[in-house]
């Protein structure tokens, strides 16, 4: 766990991140700040942003709500695999969706483990729909970019799941057409976050957010474009190709997720 140095500022003022601190949960499931009530965790949007102290040269810092200046030390270890394990179950069930997804399309390379492939994208996409839901009933929000986010994503597991199932026992346009309408729900949700961003204040936005919302967007093309790819059999290896390509970048985008909740909470043990 990386330590944290807790300064006062005398002015009591405070930089403010006014918009999402929190990211996808699809394949990508990302919540943003967490507190804990009564033993429960509930997601809310921070309003603090990292920035590096022109003051200060050990570290990272932020500024939080209190007017506290935290600094962060360098020479502390970095996040721990402990930390990851006490993340919220609905990370766990997504980055085991996004791993799941990059066993299926290895095995839709080979014809004698196809069956064996829309297996697993069934399981995949059941677990991905959990982390989903959850991160769409904790929205306190209910008409923002991020709530229609996690919508389109429920969706587009839906799809994605009966396709999946149906493929196990028909191998036809249907099935495919599935897998394009799936794809297309989830390049959706990837969008309507990444409208959450005022890119007119980039420099001031978490690193880690960006690389989640690019992530599910970069990975909903390339689930797309795959899912297209697989009406013609010339091309059929190509789309197992971008199906795995894409669902890698999916499981990257939920590593930097656990990183920002890792991040948050250090925040809030501290505040």
């Amino acid at each position: 766990m990386q330590k944290v140095n807790t300064v006062k500022i005398e002015n009591g003022e405070s930089d403010e991140y006014n918009s999402t601190n929190e990211s996808p949960r699809k394949l990508n499931d990302s919540s943003g700040l967490s507190k804990k009530k009564s033993g429960n965790t509930s997601r809310k949007a921070s309003s603090f942003f990292y920035k590096i102290s022109k003051d200060n040269k050990k570290g990272v810092s932020f500024v939080n709500k209190k007017g506290e200046y935290i600094i962060e030390d360098n020479d502390t270890s970095k996040i721990t695999f402990r930390e990851i394990l006490n993340c919220p179950l609905e990370y766990h069930t997504n980055i085991m969706g996004t791993i799941l997804f990059i066993f299926g399309s290895t095995f839709f390379l080979y014809q004698p483990l196809y069956i064996y492939g829309c297996i697993t994208f069934a399981i995949a996409c059941a677990l991905c729909l959990y982390s989903n839901f959850i991160g769409a009933i904790n929205k306190e929000q209910r008409k923002n970019n991020e709530f229609y986010g996690f919508f389109f994503y429920i969706i587009g597991c839906i799809v994605f799941l009966l396709g999946s199932i149906y493929s196990c026992f028909e191998n036809d346009s249907y099935s495919i057409i599935s897998f394009i309408i799936g794809s297309l729900f989830f390049l959706l949700g990837s969008i309507m976050f990444l409208f959450s961003i005022k890119f007119c204040q980039i420099k001031n936005i978490d690193i880690n957010i960006v690389v989640v919302f690019f992530s599910n967007f970069i990975g909903g093309i390339l689930f797309t474009v795959g899912s297209v790819f697989f009406f013609y059999p010339e091309l059929y290896d190509t789309a197992c190709y971008f199906f795995i390509i894409g669902s890698i970048i999916f499981t990257l985008g939920v590593y930097f997720d656990y990183i920002i909740y890792i991040n948050n909470n250090i925040t809030l043990d501290i505040v």
